[in-house]
């Protein structure tokens, strides 16, 4: 989803812009599992009034959100997900809204993720206009009034979104060390000495300013000086579930549903094995050869963690399961292959708080010292772009 304009920016500067692939028209609906069925989320005030996929004491109950009491600043930096939505939309929206929403982009629980980390946005709609609604519509004013509405745009490359880190790659060249320890850290005077081993050998590298953009696990392992390391060894550690993600191939007349949108996400109340699955071939073309379709199922995640260790096979059996019921596939598969994020993506929980207080107190500190990446700045690939955009400007300036 590119977030900015400057990241289209960023895409053209690469020479990437001939790459760029944007989601067909035909794949804007999404579908939320409920009733062991897909139901597709509406897109429309219209729409919102007649869909199966709340209740009509749900959508009446939803009507005096504008009108709640809006919790105070103190009580608000430790609220949850879950609790907010309880507390201003109702249970029945979490559990088919926000539940399945939460599994599609943390992989995570809404029961543990802190709302002022995970989606600040939406704490920013209830802190500056007292309600979700009120907030979003003085949200839309003021960008409209500052001139920086922007239409955010879901996309990929011809070739997958592995094109952009391979074009990074290419422009930095030699200058690109991978697959290669750290051996020590140390800060002299106006620089810092960062030692690397790589077959018994050990070169050192000297730089003024010295970025961290690895995972919150990876910062905590590094060899840090000792005043540094005392404070990362004592700021908590941030959770990484396992996320499975399968592809599957299969022949068009396999497949009863039409995939006609985006795809399908399970939510935790319908009890399936798998978190969604995007209908990969109708996003984008080209994914899949004349008369197949490509699906990609997510499984795992941090309300299944005891998926974690399953084998290909156990998980395909599983994803078969329920793609039989909510698709109507009859058959096994063409194509499946499995790809395993053992630590995927960190869970803005409780521990994010403390652990980007450490990050921040060490950055003043150690002023050409920048940490940046999806363990501080944001877990999505547009977010991670900007991170390395603001760390950028910090050392520059």
């Amino acid at each position: 989803l590119l977030p900015d304009p400057w990241v289209e920016t960023f895409i053209d500067d690469l020479g990437l812009s001939d790459q760029l692939l944007e989601t067909n028209e035909t794949a804007k609906k999404r579908f939320i599992v409920r009733g062991g069925r897909p139901v597709s989320v509406p897109s429309s005030p219209i729409q919102a009034i007649s869909t199966p996929l709340f209740s009509l004491k749900a959508k009446f109950g939803f009507l005096p959100e504008p009108f709640r009491k809006k919790l105070p600043d103190d009580e608000a930096e430790t609220e949850t997900v879950a609790q907010f939505v309880r507390r201003r939309m109702g249970s029945e929206f979490l559990d088919y809204a926000i539940n399945p929403f939460v599994s599609g982009v943390y992989a995570g629980d809404p029961e543990e993720l802190v709302l002022r980390h995970a989606f600040p946005l939406m704490r920013g709609f209830e802190r500056d206009g007292g309600s979700i609604i009120r907030g979003a519509m003085r949200y839309k004013k003021r960008r409209r009034k500052e001139g920086t509405t922007y239409k955010k745009r879901s996309i990929s490359f011809k070739n997958g979104l592995g094109t952009l880190p391979a074009s990074l790659a290419e422009k930095l060249s030699e200058d690109l060390i991978l697959e290669t320890e750290i051996d020590s850290i140390e800060f002299n005077e106006n620089s810092w000495t960062v030692r690397l081993k790589e077959n018994n050998r050990i070169q050192s590298l000297q730089t003024r300013n010295l970025i961290v953009a690895i995972p919150s696990y990876a910062i905590k392992s590094l060899p840090w000086p000792e005043e540094i390391g005392e404070q990362i060894e004592t700021a908590p550690d941030l959770p990484y579930p396992a996320v499975h993600s399968l592809a599957l191939g299969f022949r068009r007349d396999q497949v009863q549903h039409p995939l006609d949108g985006f795809g399908v996400l399970s939510p935790t109340k319908e009890k399936r094995d798998i978190l969604g699955v995007l209908f990969s071939s109708s996003l984008y073309e080209n994914r899949a050869p004349e008369g197949h379709v490509l699906l990609t199922v997510m499984l795992g995640g941090r309300q299944r963690p005891e998926l974690a260790s399953a084998p290909h096979q156990d998980l395909e059996s599983l994803a078969m399961r329920d793609l039989e019921s909510l698709l109507g596939i009859t058959g096994k598969p063409a194509f499946s292959r499995l790809v395993t994020w053992k630590r995927a993506i960190p869970q803005y929980t409780k521990e994010f708080g403390p652990w980007k207080e450490t990050i921040n107190r060490i950055e003043k500190l150690h002023t050409r010292l920048q940490f940046g990446g999806s363990s501080i700045d944001g877990i999505a690939m547009g977010a991670s772009i900007m991170s390395g955009k603001r760390v950028a400007e910090q050392v520059a300036n």
